[in-house]
C-alpha cells in the first residue's frame, strides 16, 4: 500500500471514529482520545494526520455529503426528473438499505456547530450549497418533463431542503413521533405538490 493510500485510509478511520461517537455524545462529548479508540488508532496517529478536532468535523462534512450522494447514484435508475426527485428524497431521508442513522445525528449536530464555529458554518454552507444546486436542476427537469414552466426551480428546491432539514430534527429529536415512511411520503407529496402549484400559478398569471 503507497504512503497516499495508506494516509486516506487513516484519515476515514479518524473521520468514521469521530461520526459514532459524535452520533451517541455530540460534538463536545468526541474526544481525541475517545475518536481514537473508536477509530481504532493512537491519539498520537489522530494529531498527525489532523491538527485538531475542528479539520475532523470539516472532514466529516465531506464524508456524509459524499455518502447521501453516492445512495442517490444508487437509488436512480432514470434519467427521468419525477424519478430522480423521488430518488433525491429516498436517499436523504429514506430508512431503508444504504441508510445511516449516525449520519443524521452528525448533521444535526454539525449544524448547531455551524451556528457556533465560522469555519465549520463555511463548509456546512458550501456542502448545502452542492445539495441545493443538484436538487434545482432535479426539480428544473421534472417541470420541463411535464411541460411546465421552470422559474419557480430554486423556490421549490428551497423548500424540500427545509423540509428534510425538519424530518431529520425529528427523527434525532422525537423519533417516537414518525411513523415509519412518513418523511420520505410526506416529503415527496409537498415535493410534487410544490411543482404542480408553480404551474398553477403560471397559468393563472397569463390569464389574469
Amino acid at each position: 500500500m503507497s504512503r497516499s493510500s495508506n494516509t486516506e485510509l487513516r484519515r476515514k478511520q479518524i473521520v468514521q471514529g469521530l461520526m459514532a461517537i459524535m452520533a451517541e455524545d455530540g460534538y463536545d462529548g468526541a474526544t481525541i482520545p475517545l475518536i481514537a479508540k473508536a477509530a481504532g488508532l493512537t491519539p498520537g496517529l489522530i494529531h498527525y494526520h489532523f491538527n485538531n478536532k475542528q479539520s475532523i468535523l470539516i472532514a466529516l462534512i465531506d464524508h456524509l455529503n459524499d455518502s447521501v450522494q453516492k445512495r442517490f447514484l444508487e437509488l436512480t435508475k432514470k434519467n427521468d426528473g419525477a424519478e430522480q426527485l423521488r430518488a433525491f428524497i429516498q436517499a436523504y431521508v429514506g430508512l431503508g438499505k444504504g441508510s445511516d442513522a449516525r449520519a443524521v445525528a452528525c448533521w444535526i449536530a454539525i449544524g448547531a456547530e455551524a451556528v457556533r464555529q465560522p469555519e465549520v458554518r463555511t463548509a456546512y454552507q458550501r456542502v448545502t450549497k452542492i445539495q441545493l444546486n443538484i436538487l434545482e436542476e432535479i426539480c428544473a427537469r421534472a417541470l420541463s418533463d411535464a411541460g411546465r414552466p421552470i422559474k419557480q426551480k430554486r423556490e421549490i428546491a428551497l423548500g424540500i431542503i427545509c423540509a428534510i432539514e425538519g424530518a431529520y430534527r425529528l427523527l434525532v429529536s422525537a423519533p417516537e413521533l414518525i411513523v415509519p415512511g412518513f418523511a420520505v411520503r410526506t416529503i415527496t407529496k409537498m415535493a410534487f405538490g410544490l411543482i404542480s402549484d408553480a404551474a398553477v400559478s403560471n397559468r393563472n398569471k397569463g390569464t389574469s
